[in-house]
């Protein structure tokens, strides 16, 4: 009995902080402020977070407004690259960064000022696979939607330790609060409950590749 009392204590422990965690996330999605171009410091480089790509390249709403929101501060002279990170849907296919970059591209960004990391799969991918790229960066402004945005930061901090670089500083800055309807404007609330798992399913992950000294990177996707 003293087993099974242990193991509800426990459950219940789980439950109270997947629901504050929870709240905590719907708090940060919806109130998290708009970036002042002013506010932000001068960082070595702008990072886009890639969300989603079809099968035939086309890159989702949402990825286009991130992708705005680092030309808007690459104008803003924030810093003197972005960095693209996104894989692909399928094995042969066009990878996201490929195609973020081309967007930025149209948009005025000079195609020196831009890197493309094509083969994450996830955010702890993301983090990693660009800290690899841009070794002496040691300021960066990372950019997505709201609600992503404390997990892309614990990423990006988990993956400098991992490169044993963990002076890197990371500025998350919004491209959007949360994802909506385009017709109705409603929020995609299974978006956030995903989201909400994602947050242990990501620590899960990284905790168990960080133990593993020859962890392949396949568990981190």
């Amino acid at each position: 009995m003293g087993v099974i009392r242990w193991l509800a204590r426990l459950l219940k422990l789980g439950l109270y902080a997947y629901l504050l965690l929870s709240l905590a996330m719907l708090g940060w999605t919806f109130l998290w402020p708009r970036p002042e171009m002013n506010d932000l410091k001068q960082a070595d480089a702008i990072v886009c977070l890639g969300g989603g790509i079809s099968p035939n390249g086309t890159l989702a709403a949402p990825v286009l407004r991130r992708i705005e929101r680092c030309v808007q501060l690459y104008e803003a002279g924030i810093a003197p690259v972005v960095v693209f990170t996104g894989g692909t849907t399928t094995a042969d296919g066009m990878s996201a960064a490929t195609e973020m970059g081309r967007f930025a591209v149209s948009m005025g960004v000079p195609p020196s000022a831009v890197i493309e990391e094509g083969r994450a799969r996830s955010t702890l991918q993301n983090a990693l696979f660009t800290l690899d790229l841009i070794p002496q960066a040691r300021r960066l402004v990372v950019v997505s939607e709201a609600f992503h945005l404390p997990r892309a930061w614990a990423s990006f901090r988990w993956a400098a330790w991992q490169v044993n670089d963990p002076d890197v500083s990371v500025t998350p800055v919004m491209s959007e609060p949360v994802r909506r309807d385009p017709v109705t404007g409603t929020v995609r609330w299974p978006m956030l409950l995903r989201e909400s798992f994602a947050l242990w399913f990501n620590g899960v992950r990284a905790l168990a590749y960080s133990l593993s000294p020859d962890a392949p990177l396949a568990w981190l996707e």
